[in-house]
């Protein structure tokens, strides 16, 4: 279950997360952590300062925080008793970093990140550089986007000094990319991340490129594009060395974006892998039950519910021992979809009404939204519909908040893009105008002529090189116009059929047939929710869509109370493989069948075929009925609506052309009347060509 604004997960806080549950200080217990042994024989304040900032150091690079606070403190009042500037933005660095990842208070972190910037004026160095950054990330974390950003700004007009392969800039880069993640800036975090890609390329850093490439994968999939994300990790795994643990946790991502794509064979080998590094690194919680978690969500996309009521049992005695509020939810959630999978509604309902308080104790906006939207179908399995309507009202409430945070952040981020742009044109700009008065320096009047022509050849290669610049963008603009013209066609189903479920739903509860009412209802809801889910991507899996179509058929078969059968066979080879289609291209073909060919028919043993099969490089499909012919439904339709346009198939058509990437549409789909023995029409044959992907 996914919504499109916001992924389940903030990966980006996994850092911090692990930091909160394990650690829990006060500052105020000075001496607590004694010197060691080797401070006491030294003789002069200078010495002392310098071995307190060495066992700083090492105390950071290897986890060990206990001591930070009180050495850093002392280190800060020899520095200013000594008047040692230098030591003393040092050690308000350090106290910084006890306040950060010790002591947990972000705002005290913020104040002493920003007595460090004084002593160290050059915004290059490290101190002055690492600051900052600090200061942006405590800002991020205490959810002040504003003051976060205006730092970020800070930052890029300094690596954007950088060479790209510089190690501080690809280290920026990705802490930067982290904080456009955090906010749901996906366009300016996946460019940073791709600059930290270039440059570890670059530099031949495989252990930098891979955590870069896991990480721009964890953004594709927070962007929910599992197969960008899928592309990206299963590049990192080959950089991350084997036994560690980043190896370990994109091997578990991996297995989480197989998962939603239904390819659970692929989930099952990549947490085969992770299991098998969390067992070397003795990582129980890995292996007991985030990797245990993965397998829930996979065996309940599967309809294995059983399966995955048993492995929760299990999951739930190491979860509860150390309770974390997002992973308890997500736990609750797993519970509640397996108990509804096995009809056990109010088993599902006292467990979602649990996950939803611990979503709120805890401020978790995202699984508040989730919870919601799954008490709402809830309660209608048990009659409780006005319950399942205020649930579902809320759920829209809360979807809808989400829906403005993600266009507000889409906004920031084309924002941000725009000013890099911007930047980086007034840079060009600048150098021009650098190279033109070089030139003129040292031209003198012997050479003003060749000079002259040189600048003019170099300004009508300039205005080449921008008219076609103008001429890519007018493409690329057109491009995305149609793309989005795309995703709104695909996103829209034909009003009349809305109108008419509804209608059939009201009919249902009329006559008191709740359990029809119910089927239909679900079913409905399951088409809706399948369309919504694929109308952000351009194409979906060739299974999902037939999936989608399986459901309108069947809330069709309904409506006209089983008029007519219907089958459906995809070519195994199809099955078997990753081919991707436009969503529901081939359903407005079948609604022509159903509408205007089978609904007029009086004879008995009406059907309605489908099939998919692949032949070269291309998929074909055949949508066939047996109804009453396009020549009698053309007659119907002239007596019956002879106002009425019908512009579905051309735009149908046309989607085909631009998938096809061809100009002309008419070879790709072809409609072919069937007859008798005796001339009489017996339906219609519609046969459609797709590229393979």
């Amino acid at each position: 279950m996914r919504l499109a604004m916001v992924r389940v997960t903030r990966k980006l806080l996994a850092p911090l997360i692990t930091v909160v549950c394990c650690i829990t200080i006060n500052a105020q217990q000075a001496s607590t952590h004694p010197f060691p042994e080797a401070y006491f024989t030294l003789t002069t304040d200078t010495a002392r300062m310098r071995f307190l900032m060495k066992a700083i150091s090492d105390s950071l690079n290897e986890g060990q925080l206990n001591s930070i606070y009180d050495w850093s403190v002392a280190g800060l009042a020899m520095a200013q008793k000594n008047r040692n500037d230098t030591m003393t933005g040092i050690f308000y660095f350090d106290i910084g970093k006890a306040y950060a990842y010790k002591i947990l208070k972000p705002d005290s972190a913020v104040y002493f990140y920003k007595k460090v910037l004084p002593f160290f004026p050059d915004k290059l160095k490290y101190y002055n550089l690492y600051a900052t950054r600090e200061i942006m990330e405590r800002y991020s974390e205490a959810g002040n986007k504003d003051s976060s950003l205006a730092y970020l700004d800070s930052l890029h007009a300094r690596i954007d000094s950088m060479r790209i392969d510089n190690p501080r800039r690809m280290n920026m880069s990705q802490n930067m990319a982290g904080v456009y993640r955090y906010f749901g800036m996906f366009k300016s975090a996946t460019r940073l991340y791709q600059d930290a890609i270039e440059g570890y390329r670059i530099k031949g850093n495989k252990g930098g490129l891979g955590m870069a490439m896991a990480n721009l994968g964890e953004l594709f999939d927070e962007a929910g594009d599992d197969l960008k994300a899928i592309y990206y990790s299963r590049q990192a795994l080959d950089y991350l060395e084997i036994a560690n643990m980043p190896y370990m946790l994109t091997a578990a991502n991996l297995a989480t974006y197989y998962s939603n794509l239904g390819k659970y064979d692929s989930t099952a080998w990549y947490l085969h892998l992770s299991d098998s590094v969390a067992r070397i690194m003795g990582d129980l919680v890995q292996e007991k039950v985030s990797n245990q978690m993965i397998r829930c969500d996979a065996l309940n996309n599967a309809k294995k519910y059983n399966e995955a009521r048993s492995l929760l049992a299990q999951i739930g005695s190491l979860l509860y021992q150390n309770p974390y509020p997002p992973g308890l939810v997500k736990y609750k959630l797993a519970c509640a979809m397996a108990d509804t999978g096995m009809h056990r509604f109010a088993a599902a309902r006292d467990t979602l009404i649990s996950a939803l308080q611990t979503a709120r104790d805890s401020k978790e906006e995202i699984y508040i939204t989730l919870s919601l939207q799954a008490l709402a179908a809830v309660q209608a399995n048990l009659n409780n519909y006005k319950e399942a309507y205020r649930y579902q009202q809320e759920y829209l409430e809360h979807k809808d908040s989400l829906t403005n945070q993600e266009t507000k952040a889409r906004l920031a981020d084309f924002e941000v893009l725009y000013q890099a742009k911007q930047k980086e044109e007034k840079i060009a700009l600048l150098q021009q105008e650098n190279d033109i008065k070089n030139l003129q320096l040292k031209s003198s009047r012997q050479t003003n002529i060749l000079y002259g022509v040189i600048f003019l050849s170099i300004l009508s290669v300039l205005s080449l090189l921008f008219w076609q610049r103008s001429k890519q963008q007018r493409l690329e603009t057109d491009k995305v116009k149609a793309e989005l013209q795309t995703q709104v066609l695909r996103s829209q189903m034909n009003p009349h059929f809305i109108f008419n479920c509804l209608n059939s739903i009201e009919n249902f509860i009329m006559q008191n047939d709740k359990r029809m009412a119910s089927d239909y209802l679900n079913k409905f809801s399951k088409l809706i929710r399948s369309i919504l889910d694929s109308s952000r991507n351009e194409v979906v899996p060739l299974a999902k869509d037939m999936e989608a179509l399986q459901l309108y058929v069947e809330l069709e078969q309904l409506r006209f109370n089983h008029k007519f059968s219907f089958t459906s066979f995809v070519d195994p080879a199809l099955r078997g493989g990753d081919y991707c289609v436009p969503s529901l291209l081939v359903q407005p073909f079948v609604e022509n069948a159903i509408v205007h060919g089978l609904a007029h028919s009086e004879e008995e043993e009406l059907n309605l075929t489908v099939t998919a099969s692949l032949e070269n490089d291309t998929i074909k499909y055949i949508v066939q009925d047996n109804g009453i012919g396009r020549k009698k439904a053309k007659t119907y339709q002239e007596l019956n609506k002879p106002y009425h346009k019908s512009v579905g198939l051309k735009i149908t058509e046309e989607r085909i052309n631009m998938f096809n990437q061809q100009s002309q549409a008419g070879e790709f789909v072809s409609i072919t009347d069937l007859y008798d023995g005796e001339q009489h029409p017996k339906g219609t044959k519609v046969e459609i060509l797709l590229k393979a992907v």
